[in-house]
């Protein structure tokens, strides 16, 4: 839905939203911004305790991953942006995924992971979810692969 907005001569605003229209006063625009953006900047406890069981699930894969047979490894992790693989790797608890990463890749590739892995120290939770969502597809699709080649 489009929204509009002007202020008309009197020095209200009109604002505009469909067929609905508003004319408010600069102190309940104001107002309004004001409890927009405290809502927008709250995430309730439901949200928080989501995440936190998506990114322990997602713990749970990445450090499941270490038992995985090299070919698996090998196979997605060049299929994976840099981005992906360093938020695998980091979720992670021990080193232990970083290492087999780092043994199945190309000298090259393994150069590239570890400065990629040092240059992205920090990544958010929205975005390691954001990265596992995908990446999940990806690794199940080549464990399968795998699997049908013996």
């Amino acid at each position: 839905m489009e929204i509009l907005a002007k202020k008309n001569e009197a020095g209200s605003f009109h604002l505009a939203m469909g067929y609905v229209s508003f004319d408010m006063s600069e102190s309940a625009i104001q107002a309004l911004q004001k409890v927009i953006s405290e809502r927008l900047g709250q995430s309730s406890e439901k949200d928080k305790l989501i995440t936190e069981k998506k990114i322990q699930a997602y713990r749970q894969v990445a450090n499941k991953l270490v038992q995985a047979d090299n070919r698996i490894i090998q196979k997605f992790a060049v299929l994976l942006s840099a981005e992906q693989l360093v938020t695998l790797a980091r979720l992670a608890q021990t080193e232990s995924l970083y290492n087999k990463i780092t043994m199945n890749l190309s000298k090259q590739n393994k150069a590239q992971f570890e400065d990629d892995y040092l240059a992205m120290e920090a990544i958010t939770e929205k975005q390691a979810l954001i990265n596992m969502e995908q990446i999940i597809p990806i690794i199940k699709q080549v464990a399968k692969e795998v699997k049908s080649l013996g």
